[in-house]
């Protein structure tokens, strides 16, 4: 039987015994967590693991609450973000809002108030994404169907058999067509962390999708050098 694998959360909270606490209330509550003490250290692990949601105090040293939301939405726009700060200005809540917040919670707060806010959040991504799921069964590109559910690509009658991980790799390529997906994007959407020995799997796997395209001429995987990634669809000619 698989291992439940259960909602990982990113804690970034300067005040340690309000922190303790946090962390075993998300433990008894069915979560993990990962804690950092300040937004820089926040910054750095964000890039190196995926979470399901963020929880990140506003009032920090090094980075603040919003600076580090502001990193992370130039990079990441579905993760949540659940702010939580002392100060209950409305200026200041209308802030957290436009720099991408799923909520914002005013100190002092109940656990289970949090707790609620959590499982609320989580229940809508949730069900985003099966909607998401159910509308992106199959896509098309250049002449080309990608099956993503039943794990094949079709090109001129013939299909050829994906994997899972060639599944999610396709299916980024194509929502995000003719434009720059850097690696670290690819790495923590489809292994969840960026490492070494992920980083030389996408390699193996960049060239297996680019043997799977390339009887496609209007196809290219781009290498963009230092930076990523790039699936073209080049214009037809007459």
């Amino acid at each position: 039987m698989a291992k439940e694998v259960l909602p990982h959360i990113l804690l970034v909270e300067d005040e340690q015994t309000l922190a303790t606490l946090l962390k075993e209330t998300l433990k008894l509550n069915g979560y993990t967590s990962k804690y950092c003490k300040d937004g820089e250290e926040g910054w750095q692990v964000f890039q190196k693991e995926r979470f399901d949601l963020c929880i990140f105090d506003v009032n920090m040293p090094k980075k603040n609450g919003f600076e580090l939301a502001r990193l992370v939405r130039e990079i990441n726009l579905s993760t949540p973000i659940l702010f939580l700060t002392a100060n209950s200005s409305e200026e200041d809540k209308l802030k957290g809002f436009e720099i991408g917040a799923d909520e914002y919670i005013t100190k002092p707060f109940s656990t289970q108030e949090l707790m609620a806010r959590i499982k609320a959040i989580l229940r809508r991504v949730q069900a985003a994404q099966h909607d998401q799921l159910a509308r992106e069964e199959s896509y098309e590109i250049g002449g080309m169907v990608v099956d993503i559910p039943n794990h094949f690509v079709e090109f001129k009658g013939s299909q050829k058999k994906i994997s899972n991980t060639e599944a999610e790799l396709i299916k980024l390529f194509v929502k995000n067509k003719n434009q720059l997906i850097t690696r670290n994007t690819l790495l923590l959407n489809v292994w969840g962390r960026d490492d070494f020995y992920t980083a030389r799997n996408l390699d193996v796997y960049i060239n297996k999708l680019r043997k799977l395209i390339k009887e496609n001429p209007s196809l290219e995987i781009v290498n963009i050098h230092g930076s990523g990634f790039k699936l073209v669809e080049k214009a037809e000619t007459l």
